[in-house]
């Protein structure tokens, strides 16, 4: 009589027991989303409309607002009662300017609320944009160095600026900060001209977060780059010839940006509380 050798051998695993893989929870499939975050966004200060509008973000923001002489706080931009914006009005041009994210960064879905309120309480006649752009990422054919890295800009106009200047923020390169919602969010009111001009950064910068933080004030003594003063006046110039054909002074161009003294920098920024969490005088 014939034996089968395995008639006595064990079973194959898989014929008496389950696949424990399938009662496992995959990792790359969370617990179900979560709502979405509502934004509430507050600007608050009596704030002229249907002008020029300068938003100087993050770290370029932080740092030309040193040296810019902006005057006294005027308003602010609170997201979720957290200042993000803060307003100003100087003496030396027309334009409304907001120093952005500089106390608090926004998490990716809360961009688009909060350039859209902007736009639509403001109603500018035109937006210039001052931000920055990581040159370590950047996609070029030749490789330039940070210290050789030229000021970028983006446009929605036909405005172009002397090579000499400035060069073309270009593809495959991608803008993900709020810069992006500034000039792509649309707004109810007439369309208008918007420019991003793009400072040179050796910093490659943090993915956004997810949750919206405190304003915290110890950010303005901090600054991540320290851009020369000629550049620093090279991207304002550019950044309000955005604007001259919207009424900007013609002056505005002769208006210089200086380094502050270490002595003023030290005491600077000065707030008080008049304006939601505190005013600011640069």
């Amino acid at each position: 009589m014939d034996v089968d050798p395995l008639s006595e051998s064990v079973p194959p695993r898989y014929a008496i027991e389950s696949d424990e893989e399938e009662d496992e929870i995959n990792p790359l499939f969370g617990e179900s989303a979560s709502a979405p975050t509502k934004y509430d966004i507050n600007i608050v200060g009596d704030l002229p409309k249907s002008q020029t509008l300068v938003v100087a973000s993050g770290d370029a923001g932080k740092f030309w607002a040193k040296g810019a002489e902006l005057g006294e706080q005027t308003g602010a931009v609170f997201v979720n009662k957290v200042q993000v914006g803060l307003v100003f009005n100087p003496t030396w041009t027309s334009s409304t300017v907001i120093i952005s994210e500089v106390l608090s960064k926004l998490p990716l879905s809360a961009m688009h609320p909060y350039a859209s309120a902007i736009l639509e309480s403001l109603t500018p006649n035109s937006l210039a944009v001052l931000d920055t752009y990581p040159t370590p990422t950047y996609a070029t054919d030749v490789l330039i160095p940070y210290h050789d890295a030229p000021i970028r800009y983006l446009t929605s106009e036909t405005l172009s600026f002397p090579k000499s200047q400035a060069e073309p923020f270009a593809p495959p390169n991608l803008i993900s900060s709020t810069s992006a919602s500034f000039l792509t969010t649309t707004s109810s009111s007439t369309s208008f001209s918007r420019t991003l001009i793009l400072l040179p950064s050796p910093h490659i910068p943090h993915a956004p977060p997810k949750v919206l933080s405190p304003s915290n004030f110890s950010q303005l003594e901090q600054d991540a780059v320290e851009w020369p003063a000629a550049l620093i006046n090279a991207a304002q110039d550019l950044v309000f010839h955005s604007l001259a054909a919207e009424g900007e002074e013609a002056n505005t161009s002769k208006h210089t940006w200086a380094v502050p003294p270490s002595a003023q920098r030290e005491k600077a920024p000065k707030w008080s509380t008049q304006i939601g969490e505190g005013g600011m005088y640069i």
